[in-house]
């Protein structure tokens, strides 16, 4: 199946956050064009290179075939104008203000194509205090309070955490809009600011506290942020019981059951988490991970080893789903290509398995960006 076959999209983004909403959507199965200027996608020269091509780059901008056009010549204004003729959806990530300079302002984008859904991801906002300001991943993490989601210093979240939110949910976004079409035959403009994305994604846990507007209730972050991974004799395993039956489950899994008053007499859910991490921290370092894994698993407690990015590849479950196949890449050699992660009817959705886009074969019509399909 290949949910988005007919769909043809317009990727004018850099960096993280727009090519990503473009991936998803390419990756399940639409026509992805992605529009670079003259030197191409900044993110190809940024941080760790291969073959002078940024990994993240590679990961984000696979299934994709892409042209150059440099939007300050009016000839190029032109050619991009014509290719969204023919188009559905166009991304971007400019920065408010931009896009008029090109000359495709608002008026512009509504009269000369009606029907086409424009998503505009910014960092703040088309308006506002900060909406002309220059934001990235991390700026956001640290706007958003994500930095702020643990008691002591201020941590950033591991990887590029605000740029793949608004990413996934700027591609939801654009299908929203398509649905919408279907039923009035008109476009839309689409705006998804990376401080409003980063609010939606913390509001069921860390901005939950805040519910009540009189007042911010500290103990919701306590308790959310109170499980942490614990030692064992030979590494680290993740231990969540969610419920009574299973806390008493885990007790006995750990030949604690006189555990359990102990626990009961928490003064609140968050100061229990810290006084079950503090009785486990007295037995787990006493078997390996794999032997309370099984035991866990035995006793239907909720556990998990706490595993490497490395050995993430060859888990046993991972390898089951079948969520990598292994591509042939001009730069990069063999790859792994990581499929979109819903199933559809029991099958991954199918796309045309494009390599990375490398600046030499820019140029290439949107016309050859359908591929095959696998099989």
């Amino acid at each position: 199946m290949r949910p988005l076959e007919d769909l043809r999209v317009v990727d004018a983004t850099s960096f993280i956050s727009g090519p990503f909403a473009a991936l998803c959507l390419a990756d399940l199965g639409a026509r992805v064009l992605k529009i670079e200027p003259p030197r191409g996608d900044p993110m190809r020269r940024f941080g760790v290179l291969h073959n002078g091509v940024n990994f993240s780059f590679a990961a984000c901008n696979v299934n994709k075939v892409s042209r150059t056009l440099d939007l300050k010549r009016p000839s190029d204004v032109a050619r991009f104008r014509e290719i969204l003729d023919e188009s559905d959806v166009l991304l971007t990530n400019w920065r408010p203000g931009v896009a008029e300079d090109f000359g495709l302002g608002l008026d512009t984008i509504r009269d000369s194509y009606p029907k086409l859904i424009w998503v505009r991801i910014s960092g703040y906002g088309q308006d506002g205090p900060f909406a002309g300001r220059p934001a990235f991943d991390t700026i956001i993490q640290a706007r958003s309070g994500i930095a702020f989601s643990r008691e002591g210093d201020a941590q950033l979240a591991t990887g590029y955490l605000a740029d793949k939110v608004t990413g996934m949910l700027a591609a939801q976004a654009a299908l929203a809009a398509l649905h919408s079409r279907e039923t009035n035959n008109v476009g839309s403009i689409v705006d998804v600011a990376m401080l409003d994305a980063m609010a939606y994604f913390n509001g069921p846990d860390l901005f939950a506290g805040g519910l009540i507007k009189a007042r911010f209730e500290p103990a919701v972050m306590r308790h959310v942020c109170g499980p942490r991974p614990l030692p064992t004799k030979d590494g680290w395993i993740m231990v969540s019981p969610v419920s009574g039956q299973q806390l008493k489950s885990l007790l006995v899994a750990v030949d604690r059951p006189e555990w359990l008053d102990n626990l009961r007499n928490a003064s609140d859910p968050a100061a229990l988490i810290l006084e079950m991490h503090r009785l486990l921290e007295t037995v787990l370092p006493n078997h390996t991970t794999q032997e309370w894994e099984r035991r866990m698993a035995d006793a239907d407690v909720p556990a998990s080893a706490v595993i490497s990015l490395e050995q993430h590849f060859e888990d046993p479950q991972v390898v089951h789903n079948q969520l990598y196949h292994d591509l042939e890449d001009p730069v990069f050699g063999t790859i792994r290509r990581l499929r979109y992660p819903a199933l559809f009817d029991e099958s991954a959705a199918e796309t045309g398995d494009l390599p990375v886009p490398s600046l030499e074969s820019l140029g290439e019509s949107i016309e050859q960006s359908n591929g095959k399909s696998k099989s």
